[in-house]
Formats: structure tokens, sequence, C-alpha cells
């Protein structure tokens, strides 16, 4: 059944899928412009915090030291996803990148259930591999027309799909713990001061106050607001369902990177499309079967 956290998670994905109208133009340093994103979302999110009920255990005893390290974790972890991802985009083109990031969903499609000790849909695993073969075909004509540097983007976007899928695991354990509002701004703040440093510590190029600008506009929707649609989302629904919902990135990034940069897919994106869609639909729609074992 489809409820308002499932269209949350959708948004949120579609939402990151126009990342690339705002980091093509802005040409700036991937250490740095993951560093601003991150810092835009702490900023943005900070004020959430005041709300009532924004704070504190949601349910159960006080957090311990095991909780908090989950959020260390996560800002480490998302650190790492962000630079990669954003490097992958700006050494090939948006289809390779965005492809290679999305080995994430099948990795938490086969590794929720004994992770989580969540109910193990049937078929999460066969429809995410559906999903993303029929991705496959939607940038089939992308990947045979490789532009910049193709083997490092897809190893780059294969590196940001391991602390994605991570994180979505992460996240779903400590999800109880802390609200929505708190983990977008708590690892948010880590990751942006962890990016900062690394890059300062690299020597990356600054960022013209264009291109900086353009990023912080992106971060604002791409980032904040789609990042707290997409945990608020998270809290409600199964990770196999919000990883197979976030196949709707892609398919944004493929449709902007056509029609605002001529990468044009091929006829069988209506096919791989339809797929995609397809498999979402009846993951969600699908009743779970036993509760499987936590690891």
């Amino acid at each position: 059944m489809i409820t308002p956290a499932h269209l949350r998670v959708a948004l949120a994905a579609t939402t990151w899928g126009t990342w690339s109208l705002f980091l093509r133009p802005a040409a700036v340093d991937p250490r740095w412009s993951s560093a601003i994103m991150l810092a835009v979302v702490t900023l943005l999110g900070a004020p959430l915090l005041l709300r009532r009920g924004a704070r504190g255990p949601t349910e159960g005893p006080p957090r311990g030291a095991r909780e908090w390290w989950a959020i260390v974790a996560l800002g480490v972890f998302d650190a790492a996803n962000a630079a990669l991802f954003f490097a992958a985009m700006s050494v090939t083109n948006i289809a390779i990148a965005v492809l290679s990031h999305y080995l994430a969903p099948v990795f938490v499609a086969a590794v929720a259930p004994r992770v989580l000790g969540t109910p193990r849909a049937r078929r999460a695993l066969p429809l995410t591999l559906l999903a993303l073969l029929g991705l496959g075909l939607v940038l089939e004509h992308a990947l045979h027309g490789q532009s910049g540097r193709p083997l490092l983007g897809a190893l780059l976007g294969a590196g940001s799909a391991v602390f994605y899928a991570t994180n979505v695991l992460i996240t779903k354990r400590v999800g109880p713990r802390f609200t929505a509002e708190e983990q977008l701004v708590y690892h948010a703040a880590l990751s942006a001061v962890i990016l900062a440093a690394f890059a300062l510590l690299v020597h990356a190029p600054l960022p013209s106050a264009h291109g900086a600008r353009l990023v912080a506009t992106g971060s604002i929707f791409a980032g904040a607001i789609a990042g707290l649609l997409f945990l608020q989302g998270l809290k409600a629904i199964p990770a196999e369902h919000a990883g197979i919902l976030t196949f709707l990135e892609p398919i944004t990034a493929v449709v902007v990177a056509w029609v605002a940069y001529g990468e044009q897919p091929g006829i069988s994106a209506a096919i791989g499309g339809a797929m995609v869609v397809t498999a979402g639909a009846v993951a969600i729609t699908e009743r779970p079967g036993a509760p499987s074992t936590p690891a």
C-alpha cells in the first residue's frame, strides 16, 4: 500500500536527480561542493531542532554511547558518499555516475532483512535486480557515448554506493532513537567538518563565489529539503521499499541530462523506465513474509 512515507521518499529521490543542474555550471571541486552542500544542510536544519518533539529519544531509555557512535558513523560515511558521488559526476557523464551509484539498492535489498531483522519481502531482491536491469536499458545510449573518464567515474560511483547503502541500514537502526531532524543535522554537521578539513589538507582549489552560490542553492532543495523528506519517510517504511523507490533519482537524472545537456537516452529507455516503475510498484504493494533474524 502506498503511504505518505512512500511519497516522501519518492519526492526526495526525484529531487536528488536534479543535482547536475547545479553542479555542472558551478564547476566546483567535488571536495568543496560536497562540503558546501552538507554545511547548508546543517544551517537550514538546525532551526528545526527547536521545534517541539524534534529532539530526544522517541522511545525507550536515554540514548547511550552506542547510539551516538552510530550518528558519528553516519557523518563519516555520508561525507565519503557525497564526495565520491560528486567526484563521479565531475569526471564522466551523468548516466555512468548515477548508474554505478545505484548499486546501493541491490545491496540494501539483499542485506536489510538479515541486518535489521525486518520482515523479508519475498521478491525484494529479484525486483531490485529487475529495476537495475531497467536502468541499464534506460542508460544504454549514454553508456555507448562515453565521455570523460568512464572507468574512474564508475569506480567512484560504486564506492559512493557502498557508503550510501550502509547509511540506509544505520539510519534504520537508529531511527527509533533519534528524530529525523536530529539525524539530518547531527550527521551533516560532522560530514561538513570532515570534508572541509580534507579539502584544506589536500589544497583543493577554492570555489568561485558564483560556483559556491550555485552549489548552495542546490543544497537547499536537493540537500536539506530532500534529506529531511527521505529521513521522515524512511522511518515509516521498510528499507527495501526505500531502496527501490530511490531508483527515481537516476531516472530523473537521465531526463535532466537529456533536456539540459543533450545526453539523449536510447530508444530502449521507455522499456527500461517501465521496468523500474513496475518493480517499484510491485515491491511497495507486496506483503512481507516471515520476520528474519537480526544479525
